[in-house]
């Protein structure tokens, strides 16, 4: 086997992966503006390839659908026919992978900020660089706050690294993807301490603790998501309490009088559970029809019949 005009002594099954898949998976990058050539170049994918390998099963499946955008948001239900409205549960507003950490509503700022003082502390017990830790905060402030940080405000033994993980991006940031300049940075901090920490197990952990953020701020999401009281739960009460009342001040004669008992309660109909009270106005709306539809096709057969001859 030959590989750039070199015969392969040895079939390297993670070589030859890279040579079928890496051209086709740049080629998805570029296109969908996740990864740039400058930005691939930067990326520690050793450390990545670490972290990720360390992460749970579960959270290594959820990293790798949310890193390509295919997941349980609004755009995907509405795309898979699951949901009309991509809105997202905590604001209302449009939502996709990219929206869930960035949302606005008051419950997403209060998760994010709770990581955010978490992720914070767990710099400080693995002994991060205080220049390297005010660094990757600020890049993280910028998730949420898309504005460029003054460089003044960095240290310039780290501004490189915190350049290179600009490129990167902060959605990369968020998925683990950091900068392979922050290492040596991080080695050298623990050599002036006298720290004999692995560097590569810093960086391993750093990536997972990002992504965690991630993860934490879609759990929050669903949470919501399941509250009786979030944005799409309450646009569907508004939508079906109009309905039921739009059925009671129409009336009962266009229903037939099996169903007529029916309108008998307004107030105990809207005291129904969601489900059930958009269950009672389907099947009300279509009774209606059917009714009307049954009417009309008999006028016509009373017309025929009873219309002059030729």
């Amino acid at each position: 086997m030959y590989v750039a005009d070199t015969k392969q002594s040895r079939l390297d099954p993670q070589f030859i992966q890279e040579c079928v898949t890496l051209p086709a998976l740049r080629s998805r990058w570029r296109d969908k503006g996740t990864i740039s050539a400058e930005a691939e170049s930067e990326i520690a994918w050793d450390t990545l390839g670490r972290a990720m390998r360390s992460l749970p099963a579960g959270l290594q499946r959820w990293s790798t659908k949310h890193c390509v955008g295919m997941c349980g948001t609004g755009k995907f239900k509405v795309l898979w026919g699951l949901e009309t409205p991509a809105a997202c549960p905590r604001c209302g507003n449009f939502e996709d992978h990219l929206h869930v950490p960035r949302c606005r509503a008051a419950s997403a700022t209060a998760e994010w900020d709770r990581r955010i003082a978490a992720f914070s502390a767990w710099m400080d017990l693995q002994l991060t660089s205080p220049s390297i830790k005010l660094a990757i905060l600020q890049l993280l402030h910028g998730v949420r706050t898309p504005t460029t940080p003054p460089l003044r405000s960095i240290s310039p033994s780290v501004r490189p690294a915190f350049l290179a993980q600009q490129v990167i991006g902060s959605q990369g940031l968020l998925e683990g993807r950091i900068a392979s300049s922050w290492l040596p940075l991080q080695q050298q901090h623990y050599d002036e301490i006298r720290c004999r920490r692995s560097v590569s197990l810093w960086a391993s952990r750093l990536s997972q603790q990002l992504i965690s953020i991630d993860f934490y701020m879609w759990e929050q999401r669903n949470s919501v998501q399941h509250w009786d009281d979030n944005i799409q739960l309450r646009e569907r009460h508004s939508t079906v309490n109009e309905g039921i009342h739009s059925q009671f001040d129409m009336g009962p004669d266009d229903l037939p009088k099996e169903i007529q008992p029916m309108l008998i309660s307004r107030r105990r109909v809207l005291r129904k559970s969601l489900v059930d009270k958009e269950e009672w106005l389907k099947l009300l709306r279509q009774e209606r029809r059917d009714f009307r539809r049954s009417m009309k096709a008999q006028r016509r057969s009373l017309r025929t019949i009873f219309s002059p001859g030729p």
